[in-house]
């Protein structure tokens, strides 16, 4: 899309939006703060505790529960982000500033930190290490090559949510973007037939002539209809790139397809209910979508299949995505019913700098040696723990204040000019 389309997209504002002290979200940064420290303490613990590893993976997975309340923030934030700002080019100038150059340089400090043996790098990825890496510097690298090339394994989510973007772009080109419980509705509805689209249609091992086809056949469809829906030439042109670019994407996803479908489904479920907080959907049929969501998580891990876990050797059975992800589900909602009232400082404090937590706790926990002895009557592996999290905690307060937020900032100045 050139800038002259993307700018040319207006977008109307809200009605109302409701907002905590200092015109912020402060339940959504509370989220945002016990999400990313789900996630560190998940990736820490695994690593110091094989049984907590194998429960974690057979019956609560903390990360993937963290996962989920950040795709659940991120479905009522984007929205409301797109929507108050003057254009869709300016959206994405905001996004660009936020997210890339802080994931840009802890890419390079990954590398840094690989090349003194401080860092283990995937073995795929040192394959073809220039190509991978170019490909990470995307931020979609989880689509186009998965999970085994990735320098940052966490970055995957981001894959997620660059795509969601790109969703409601083209969303906001066709003037459905408001349409929040029936667009939420109709994700949801469609995890379970999108468990049965194979990964990887594009570049996987298996992929051939009949599943690129249908990349393609999909791809034009959808290019087809969003061309249609929207008002006028230019808008139409950047709608057909938006969706050859999105399309082949998430078909190209490397992981199971009943996943991907419910990461979309619980970020659409999330715009469902910022459109009550805004006054564009009454609470009744928002929280009318989050229910039957709750509903079909939990109806189809019934008829999950037990899967042998090849690292941990544990059987993962239908109770494992329910007793995960509704939690998540449940925290978001009494949270969003709690927004009118004050949060814990420190938690609102690990909400601020929780995209930097998400991606240098990754680095720390290589880079940070083990305890190897206890002290005090503290044994080594908790006194590990607590060194990993409270120098991911330190390091990344430190890339907020140098990195993230300065680089957030100049964003936020271009678009104003």
């Amino acid at each position: 899309m050139s800038v002259d389309a993307a700018v040319a997209v207006p977008v109307t504002p809200g009605k109302r939006v409701v907002r905590g002290r200092g015109g912020r979200f402060e339940f959504l940064d509370a989220l945002r703060g016990l999400a990313a420290l789900a996630v560190v303490i998940q990736h820490s613990a695994e690593r110091l505790w094989p049984e907590y590893f194998r429960f974690s993976q057979a019956h609560f997975g903390l990360g993937q529960f963290g996962v989920f309340v950040f795709f659940l923030v991120s479905g009522f934030i984007i929205p409301a982000s797109m929507e108050r700002g003057r254009s869709l080019g300016a959206f994405w100038v905001g996004r660009f500033f936020r997210l890339y150059p802080l994931y840009w340089v802890c890419l390079i400090a990954a590398m840094i930190l690989y090349s003194v043996q401080r860092y283990n790098l995937p073995a795929d990825f040192l394959e073809h290490p220039v190509r991978n890496f170019m490909m990470n510097l995307t931020m979609v690298q989880f689509f186009i090559g998965g999970a085994d090339i990735q320098v940052i394994g966490a970055s995957w989510s981001l894959s997620y949510e660059l795509a969601f973007y790109l969703f409601l772009s083209l969303l906001l080109i066709a003037g459905l973007s408001r349409r929040s419980a029936p667009l939420a509705v109709l994700a949801v509805a469609l995890i379970l037939p999108g468990a049965f689209l194979p990964p990887s249609m594009i570049t996987g091992s298996q992929a051939g002539v009949v599943t690129r086809s249908v990349v393609v056949v999909a791809t034009v469809l959808v290019a087809v209809v969003f061309a249609f829906w929207a008002g006028d030439r230019r808008s139409a042109l950047a709608a057909i790139l938006l969706v050859f670019i999105t399309v082949p994407l998430v078909l190209n996803q490397p992981g199971a397809s009943v996943l991907t479908f419910g990461y979309f489904a619980t970020m659409f479920v999330g715009t469902a209910l910022y459109r009550i907080t805004s006054g564009e959907l009454t609470a009744r049929r928002g929280w009318a979508v989050f229910g039957f969501a709750v509903c079909v998580i939990f109806g189809i891990s019934l008829f999950v299949e037990p899967t042998l876990d090849p690292i941990t050797g544990v059987w993962i059975t239908w109770v494992k995505q329910p007793a995960t992800i509704i939690p998540a589900y449940l925290l978001f909602a009494a949270a969003l019913l709690l927004r009118r009232y004050s949060f814990p400082r420190p938690l609102l404090f690990l909400g601020r700098i929780s995209y930097s937590l998400y991606l240098v706790h990754a680095l720390v926990l290589d880079a940070l040696p083990r305890w190897t002895a206890p002290v005090a009557g503290i044994s080594a592996a908790w006194l590990t723990l607590g060194t990993w999290v409270i120098g991911a905690v330190v390091i990344a307060a430190v890339t907020y204040r140098t990195i993230e937020k300065p680089f957030h900032n100049l964003g936020h100045r271009l678009i104003s000019k």
